[in-house]
Parts: C-alpha cells; sequence; structure tokens
C-alpha cells in the first residue's frame, strides 16, 4: 500500500470516529438526568390540589394511581422509597373497586402539556407539594430514588400547590428543587 492510501485510509477513520463521538455526546447532553421527572404549577382554573380524591389537607399528599387511571394510595407525609415501591407495584395491577382518579391538564415548568389520561398503562405519582414545605424538601430525594430505580415504568409529577393562588412561581420551584426537574 503506498503513503497516500495509508494517509486517505487514516483521515477517514479520524473523521468516522469524530462524527461518531460528537454523537455520543450530543445523545448524552438531550437526555434528561436520570432520577428526574416533571414538575407543574397548580392553576386557579384546575386546581387540582383541591380535588377532593387528591386532597387531604396537608402537604406533601402523594396520590399514586395505577395502569387503569384508579387511586391506588393517597396520603400526605414523607414516604421513604420502599413504600413507593411498594405502591407502585400495587399501581402495576388495575382494580375498578378503587376510586377514579380525575383526569386533569396542567403545563409542566417547562411548556409540555401534562395530561393525566395520557398516561393509562403506566403507575403515576402525583406529588402534591410548595417550597414553602419543609417536608416537601424531604420528600424529594426519595421521589429521586423511585425515578432513579423504576425509570421510565412509573411516571412523577410533582404539582406546586401554592401556584394556583399566586403564592409560589414557576421561578421559586425551580429555584428550590431545580436538580429534580426533567427539562422537557
Amino acid at each position: 500500500m503506498n503513503k497516500d492510501k495509508i494517509k486517505l485510509i487514516f483521515l477517514v477513520s479520524v473523521i468516522l470516529f469524530s462524527t461518531f463521538l460528537s454523537g455520543c455526546l450530543e445523545k448524552e447532553q438531550n437526555s434528561p438526568e436520570p432520577g428526574t421527572w416533571l414538575f407543574a404549577m397548580d392553576t386557579a382554573n384546575e386546581n387540582v390540589g383541591s380535588k377532593e380524591e387528591y386532597n387531604t389537607g396537608y402537604i406533601p399528599t402523594l396520590v399514586v394511581i395505577d395502569i387503569k387511571g384508579y387511586i391506588v394510595h393517597r396520603s400526605a407525609g414523607v414516604h421513604s422509597k420502599e413504600k413507593l415501591l411498594n405502591y407502585v407495584e400495587k399501581a402495576e395491577q388495575s382494580s375498578e373497586e378503587r376510586t377514579k382518579a380525575p383526569d386533569f391538564t396542567l403545563e409542566t415548568l417547562y411548556g409540555t402539556q401534562f395530561t393525566l389520561s395520557n398516561y393509562q398503562g403506566t403507575p403515576v405519582i402525583l406529588d402534591f407539594m410548595a417550597v414553602r414545605c419543609p417536608p416537601c424538601a424531604d420528600q424529594m430525594p426519595e421521589l429521586q430514588k423511585v425515578k432513579k430505580e423504576k425509570g421510565d415504568d412509573v411516571v412523577l409529577l410533582s404539582i406546586d400547590v401554592d401556584g394556583a393562588s399566586g403564592r409560589e412561581t414557576a421561578q421559586d420551584v425551580k429555584d428550590a428543587f431545580g436538580k429534580y426537574i426533567k427539562e422537557v
């Protein structure tokens, strides 16, 4: 083989390898961080946090919804990863003996629409929270553990209930919980 052919093969190899690396880096930068999930502000129109089926009167309130849209669990307080995984496991099976979860649509912090009924077929955890709530902050690492373990096998939406009254803004939520927020 002559030197020109060797140089050409080497140059083509470098270009192909560079293109491959560039694609890998781009894919990595566009992928959401593992263990992040969607956040939304409740609104005066939807006022999801005040619906009887979701409201416990306290925050954080966690509601786990099964694959057909029925409520498996609803209670206030900080939930451990183990408890949440147990509820998610129950949510993988449906039972019409449960209460139907009211449908709603909210805009996530990054502008996509979240409609609960679009997620039938996947267990959903709704986290009703607020920035001003210390137990809500304590809940975040447990939710993150669940999301890291279950990945796309569970849908997680944190809803800032103070958004409905205007007491908290999307920027407040981003400032307080930014490391948990999926930017989609």
